[in-house]
């Protein structure tokens, strides 16, 4: 394992240390399963921004009526 060092805001290090006591975890286990997190998500999300462009780039764009189904979805769950 390598190790680093992170200089962190004292807000930032209490909420970390307060989440780690509370789930009977170690601080620095709890910070590599955040950083372990956020790094699946953001390659998930840069794989699924690639295939946009890709289908983009091949003229693959929704149609109106698809859009306006998913705009009627979406304001409707968002209503109630």
């Amino acid at each position: 394992m390598t190790g680093i060092s992170l200089d962190l805001p004292e807000d930032l290090s209490n909420s970390l240390s307060d989440l780690a006591k509370t789930n009977g975890q170690i601080v620095s286990c709890l910070a590599m399963d955040v950083l372990r997190d956020y790094i699946e998500h953001e390659r998930a999300l840069i794989a699924q921004i690639e295939l946009a462009v890709e289908e983009a780039d091949q003229g693959k764009f929704a149609t109106d009526d698809q859009v306006a189904a998913m705009r009627a979805r979406r304001w409707s769950r968002n209503a109630g």
